[in-house]
């Protein structure tokens, strides 16, 4: 498996993973209609701060790091990161986060912070198992398409 910082070239391989994602319906908080066309996704990895997970060539997962842009918050940035169903519990979203809890170190980031529903209980073991801690519960923020409504959780993770 490889992780590297992504490229407007990934963006078709990118809004297919996210697709794939919807599709899937766990932990997700979008539908089809809200993932971004090509076009768009080329700009956003134009500007930096994606990466994508490769296993046998193919782009598996990806994630995102954006560091808050006001002077006072600067040290302050928020996270996501999603990994194919197909190819998940094989160590990718845990290799993009590592990779990502780098590139904010790097950056100078104290504060960390990711969301994260409430009832995807993988997502969060992995967030928690890296330091993660829910700081705040969005509560009935997400409505599935059954009416059921479902907390959104604040994680954040301060570093040294």
């Amino acid at each position: 498996m490889l992780v590297r910082p992504a490229v407007p070239a990934d963006a078709e391989a990118i809004r297919a993973l996210d697709l794939a994602l919807v599709a899937d319906g766990r932990g997700e908080v979008r539908e089809a209609a809200d993932v971004a066309e090509v076009p768009a996704i080329r700009e956003r990895l134009a500007r930096g701060g994606a990466f994508v997970a490769e296993l046998d060539g193919r782009v598996v997962g990806n994630g995102s790091l954006h560091v808050f842009t006001p002077a006072r918050c600067r040290h302050v940035a928020s996270l996501a990161v999603g990994v194919h169903p197909d190819a998940q519990r094989r160590g990718i979203g845990r290799a993009l986060m590592h990779r990502i809890l780098e590139e904010a170190r790097a950056a100078g980031v104290h504060r960390l912070e990711l969301y994260v529903r409430a009832d995807n209980d993988r997502a969060l073991a992995l967030y928690r198992s890296l330091g993660f801690e829910v700081e705040s519960v969005r509560r009935d923020f997400i409505r599935l398409a059954d009416g059921t409504l479902l907390d959104d959780l604040c994680m954040v993770l301060l570093t040294p």
